[in-house]
């Protein structure tokens, strides 16, 4: 792992999902059998829209379509785990 890119917790930004998630199964809000490999789906899910917008037919939407958009990619994650 390289330092450079990992925060005050010594952990990089999918480090932190994945800690993120665990502890929503120890609160009992993610069901432990959904647990396994959901960082890599919500991960590509936010990348993916990410990348739309940056690189992709998106690129020239307004902030407030992005905005919608990210908030529904999120809630998609959120209801999906």
């Amino acid at each position: 792992m390289d330092a450079a890119k990992t925060g005050k917790s010594g952990l990089n930004p999918f480090q932190l999902l994945g800690s993120a998630l665990d502890l929503l199964v120890e609160a009992g809000v993610l069901p432990r059998e959904r647990r396994p490999g959901a960082e890599y789906l919500a991960w590509s899910a936010v990348h993916g829209l990410a990348i739309l917008i940056i690189e992709g037919p998106l690129n020239g939407a307004s902030d407030k379509e992005i905005r919608s958009m990210s908030e529904r990619v999120l809630l998609m994650v959120e209801n999906g785990l």
